[in-house]
């Protein structure tokens, strides 16, 4: 009992290995599209500190002209305990009630919206942003009226402010939006890639040694009570060694089964290959669609088309820069087919180096697809998109 229960807590380690093994390796894989969001980032923060600075030059500038009063002081005061208030929302309003005080005794303070534009983009939500620099837009004009007369220089210049403000600030907010978006689409191809690779190594190697290991010890068990005077003890070690291969294939099989490609679990073919094309950043501009006959193939074959179009759709992602895409399911009597078209930037497949994403992308494709004697075709050309198609063979299977 002591043997067996040690053999299957072997067995269980060696599963918990193997999934440890795949977190990390995910976590590499996971790591790796987030440096240029940090980069990103670092302009982000040095960009609200320049809008800082900025906003301290301008109160300079005011107590220069204006002279210190209690309006400048107290506007201050709150700017700066804003970074310890947890409520921004609150701060921003507080600071822009403060300004309008301050614009009532000191022309130069009208300045101090351009900073403020910054500001208020930087801290809300896009909505309210926007309102609030319009509204401070009209307490500026209304504040360089009061106190210089009614002027078109007075007028325009801070819509033109705004204008650029806005531009800047949301131009640059979109910007750091969609660089996360993109880590966040990398981050998910790449996860997903390597589940499914570590999965056909899985298979490949350990599960197929397992079942090796338990044919073959189950021969031997056979020839041992073959015997005319078969060995007992031998026979309850060889029989142990068997049912501890057998649980650990059982095992092993169902880490396989928890690495397989999400959109194939409960779905035919072309549902899982659509869950996969659709589901992506592009949206409806990544479409899908079958041809031929539709019929069921062995599971192996749907595996590797899963597969297949997970990794073409994370190479469209990730190089194409693509604006609409398709993929199509082909049944054909003997073969079936799949091929990704889009119109991205496109490449030369003769001059790609081998180490460069796309081209491994390639061969892990091409590696899959030729265990089933298929074939891979890519028709590309810079500035002309980029096709794969990929064929497999069915008429043996059928």
């Amino acid at each position: 009992m002591l043997r067996r229960r040690g053999a299957q807590h072997i067995g269980h380690t060696g599963g918990l290995y193997l999934l440890l093994k795949s977190e990390n390796m995910n976590q590499r894989h996971l790591e790796r599209p987030l440096a240029s969001v940090d980069a990103l980032d670092r302009v982000w923060l040095a960009w609200r500190v320049v809008v800082h600075v900025l906003v301290a030059v301008l109160c300079v500038v005011v107590l220069v002209n204006d002279g210190l009063s209690w309006q400048l002081f107290a506007f201050a005061a709150v700017y700066v305990a804003g970074r310890f208030l947890p409520i921004k929302w609150l701060w921003v309003l507080c600071v822009v009630v403060l300004w309008t005080q301050l614009l009532v005794i000191a022309p130069t303070g009208a300045f101090l919206a351009f900073a403020l534009f910054f500001v208020a983009i930087n801290t809300l939500q896009p909505k309210p942003a926007l309102l609030a620099v319009v509204g401070m837009t009209a307490i500026a004009v209304y504040g360089l009226g009061r106190h210089n007369g009614w002027q078109i220089g007075g007028v325009i210049g801070p819509i033109i402010g705004a204008l650029i403000a806005c531009a800047l600030g949301f131009g640059f907010l979109q910007l750091r939006r969609e660089a996360f978006a993109r880590a966040a689409t990398s981050r998910h191809a790449g996860e997903v890639e390597e589940r499914a690779r570590l999965a056909g190594e899985i298979h490949d190697t350990v599960a197929q040694g397992l079942s090796s290991i338990q044919m073959l010890l189950h021969a031997i068990e056979q020839r041992e009570a073959a015997k005319d005077h078969p060995d007992p003890l031998t026979l309850e070690q060889v029989a142990l060694a068997r049912r501890t291969a057998k649980e650990n294939l059982v095992e092993t099989r169902r880490i396989i089964a928890a690495l397989q490609p999400g959109p194939l679990l409960g779905a035919d073919l072309p549902v899982a290959i659509a869950r996969v094309a659709t589901g992506t950043p592009l949206g409806n501009a990544f479409s899908f669609s079958t041809d031929g006959h539709v019929r069921p193939l062995p599971p192996e074959i749907d595996a590797t088309l899963v597969r297949v179009a997970q990794s073409l759709v994370s190479n469209v992602l990730r190089h194409s820069q693509a604006t609409r895409a398709r993929v199509t399911l082909t049944f054909e009597p003997e073969h079936v087919s799949l091929d990704v078209v889009d119109d991205g930037v496109g490449f030369d497949p003769q001059q790609v180096p081998r180490h460069a994403g796309r081209t491994l992308g390639l061969d892990g494709v091409a590696t899959r697809v030729e265990t089933h004697g298929g074939t891979v075709t890519v028709e590309s050309a810079p500035g002309e998109g980029t096709g794969v198609s990929v064929r497999i063979p069915t008429s043996t299977e059928e």
